[in-house]
């Protein structure tokens, strides 16, 4: 048997990575396409994303957004009731969207050779669903029962319960985005009808298309979506209001339960911060990392948990800090302040490793984050809904790779050690009041009994 030596493949040179760029087309009526040519990814993505926020919604009616997209591929004029789930499966696609905080947004995966019919198929889902009573009384009947679900859940119930204890009673943004047990039980198929007849138009709209997109595609695309008229109407959307004040511990009751979920949350700077990118490397060094300080300290040294972790989201109009854990009840008080000491950076800051570990971590796990045309779409659909520019992870990606340990800890004082330290962090936990009440409050806390709304 003979062997042929093969020479080592020389090494190329290191290039940073980037988030793709979108070529850019901006239609008449208002809505802008972006377009991302990836060769090689032959399963295409396309959604749409609506100028449409969940505050847009008509008091009384929260839920709304939710069934409007949830019901529109239950029919089309065209293709009424099961034709039109047989047409979807006659080009190999899939459908899918979701109401989300800035808006709504829904699309199709598909293959290459269907492209040009899953553009017709988007346009006539977006444009002319049926809104069948009956489709609309099925998914209200599902959300409620989404509702009752969530009340079954420890960890779903303390993240409702920060939502709230972050934002202003009675706001759209303190209530759950899929609307409320009694709003969403008022709701009815004409209800339905009108938003998407108010909403679903294509001025301020982004198309976002990605894959080894054929030749001509966009332009085909164009159009198709140039045919739908613009109504002259934007998104009355504002930034949300932030509750003032101290932050008492609101303990959720849920009796006979042997754990709690607890979580601690904050409203963040915009986007735009000059402090954005080293919160973020802060964040991950704390808590965003299995070797963070708050999983080393609380399930590795102490063993209160199986897990901890925080994190830092990027908003419209500003961002949000979080972190939450589930912790058994005898151990519970003891786990909070343990947090909170590890969150108050003053005295104990972050070392030069620390931080250029969670560098290298955010900086290395980009690539990996968006390796089809799916995730690209999805990260692009995120920065349409919030109008950010689509080269916004790389400014981002810059600024945590010269990122200083001094301005890490600078900017994680400034927000969160702070608020730990003034008492204004938010603390949720939801688990049996009668086991944890007690303990809290020999610790220190101020707790107030709190029952969210859902």
């Amino acid at each position: 048997m003979s062997y042929h030596q093969i020479s080592r493949p020389e090494l190329g040179i290191r290039r940073e990575w980037q988030f793709p760029l979108p070529q850019m087309r901006t239609l008449d009526n208002g809505m802008t396409i972006w377009a991302y040519q990836l060769p090689g990814q032959y399963v295409l993505s396309m959604e749409l994303v609506f100028d449409v926020a969940l505050s847009d919604e008509p008091t009384g009616h929260e839920g709304v957004a939710t069934l409007a997209l949830r019901c529109s591929d239950e029919g089309t004029v065209a293709h009424p009731g099961n034709a039109l789930a047989e047409r979807i499966e006659s080009i190999g696609a899939e459908y899918d969207g979701g109401a989300a905080r800035w808006a709504t947004r829904c699309g199709i995966d598909v293959a290459a050779p269907y492209a040009d019919q899953a553009v017709d198929l988007l346009s006539e889902i977006v444009r002319t669903p049926a809104y069948e009573e009956r489709d609309v009384e099925r998914h209200r009947t599902l959300a409620l029962t989404e509702i009752e679900q969530m009340r079954a859940s420890s960890g779903s119930m303390a993240s409702v319960g920060m939502r709230q204890a972050l934002w202003t009673a009675g706001t759209r943004h303190a209530l759950p985005s899929t609307g409320t047990a009694q709003s969403i039980a008022g709701l009815d198929a004409t209800q339905v009808r009108a938003f998407h007849d108010r909403w679903w138009r294509p001025d301020g709209s982004t198309l976002i298309l990605a894959g080894d997109l054929p030749d001509g595609l966009v332009d085909r695309t164009a159009e198709v979506f140039s045919r739908w008229p613009s109504i002259g109407s934007r998104s009355n959307a504002g930034a949300p209001r932030a509750r003032a004040g101290g932050a008492p511990v609101r303990v959720i009751d849920r009796p006979g339960s042997v754990a709690a979920d607890v979580s601690f949350g904050l409203v963040g700077p915009a986007h735009d911060d000059p402090q954005w990118s080293a919160l973020q490397v802060a964040t991950e060094a704390v808590g965003g990392a299995f070797g963070s300080r708050l999983n080393l300290s609380l399930r590795e040294r102490l063993g209160y948990t199986y897990g901890v972790s925080a994190s830092l989201s990027a908003s419209r109009f500003n961002s949000a800090f979080g972190s939450s854990a589930s912790i058994r009840n005898e151990v519970v008080a003891a786990a909070c302040r343990e947090a909170l000491d590890q969150l108050d950076l003053d005295g104990h800051p972050l070392r030069d490793e620390e931080v250029s570990s969670a560098i290298d971590s955010l900086i290395a796990i980009a690539p990996l984050r968006y390796d089809t045309a799916g995730a690209i779409v999805g990260q692009a659909g995120a920065l349409a809904a919030r109008g950010f520019s689509p080269d916004w992870i790389n400014q981002v990606n810059r600024g945590i790779a010269a990122t200083t340990t001094d301005q890490a800890n600078e900017a994680f004082d400034a927000l969160v050690s702070r608020s730990v330290r003034e008492h204004t962090l938010r603390m949720v936990i939801c688990g049996d009041a009668g086991q944890l009440v007690g303990p809290l409050e020999a610790d220190g806390f101020r707790v107030e009994p709190f029952a969210p709304i859902l």
